[in-house]
């Protein structure tokens, strides 16, 4: 996809069929009530979420399209590759409950860019693993997609269409942000799910990036990386910045017009 400097272009195709996603978390709240809200009640999706040692939930809608998200069981950003827990029981519950396997399942991995508690090593590890969200077998790589400073980036990116010139210092300050606006999750709709995707574009262009392919999106995610990093070095900053859309977008749901 092209970036543009407008939206009247996209469209939201809620008619599309994605089949099966796994989209993997780090936190246990926010971004299950994002997704949640996003796939069921916008799109109509069915929906299963699998939160550190609880039990399942279900919301079935739409047989054709059924979104899992779980998380592994710490917020390092190493647990990715350490924990195989998650993996485990992501192959069960689709073998054993759906008779559904993980061959030609689209996967996503959906962190927050956190300096405090996450080295720098493992996100470029990640990156270099984590790259292509269509995985043929169990290993289920995915693709990685990092929000800086924080999902709160995404969140805000809905609703502030000047997003993409701020920055934030910490996670706790773009939260704090988020939570003292007047806009709360379930406000998110087909609307500013695309001014979203606006913000993302110009935070793309100021990167120097003018298009961009998710199916083959390694080399842009590290050079997104390193420009935060470089950014962070000399303001002590991060630039707002929500890598969620390229989810939307790999998966056909944000379109061209």
């Amino acid at each position: 996809m092209e970036c543009q400097n407008t939206i009247k272009n996209l469209r939201i195709n809620k008619e599309k069929v994605i089949g099966q996603v796994v989209v993997v978390v780090e936190g246990e709240e926010d971004e299950f009530k994002l997704l949640k809200h996003i796939f069921t009640k916008i799109l109509g999706y069915s929906y299963i979420q699998m939160k550190r040692n609880k039990v399942m939930q279900h919301t079935f809608k739409n047989n054709q399209n059924t979104v899992i998200v779980a998380n592994t069981k710490s917020s390092s950003i190493s647990s990715i590759m350490e924990d195989k827990d998650y993996k485990d029981k992501l192959y069960n519950l689709l073998k054993k409950e759906y008779n559904k396997t993980l061959k030609n399942t689209f996967i996503y991995i959906l962190w927050d860019r956190d300096k405090d508690t996450n080295k720098d090593s493992n996100y470029i590890k990640a990156l270099e693993t984590y790259a292509n969200s269509m995985d043929n077998d169990y290993e289920m790589n995915g693709l990685l997609l990092i929000s800086y400073p924080c999902l709160e980036a995404y969140n805000l990116s809905n609703f502030d269409k000047k997003l993409w010139k701020r920055d934030f210092k910490t996670s706790f300050d773009a939260k704090k942000t988020f939570h003292m606006s007047l806009n709360s999750i379930k406000d998110i709709n087909e609307k500013t799910i695309l001014l979203a995707v606006y913000n993302m574009h110009h935070s793309m262009l100021e990167y120097g990036i003018n298009n961009y392919d998710p199916s083959n999106f390694k080399r842009i995610n590290k050079r997104i990386f390193r420009l935060e990093n470089e950014y962070f070095k000399h303001n002590k900053m991060f630039n707002a910045l929500s890598l969620i859309s390229i989810m939307l977008v790999d998966l056909g749901i944000i379109e061209e017009i």
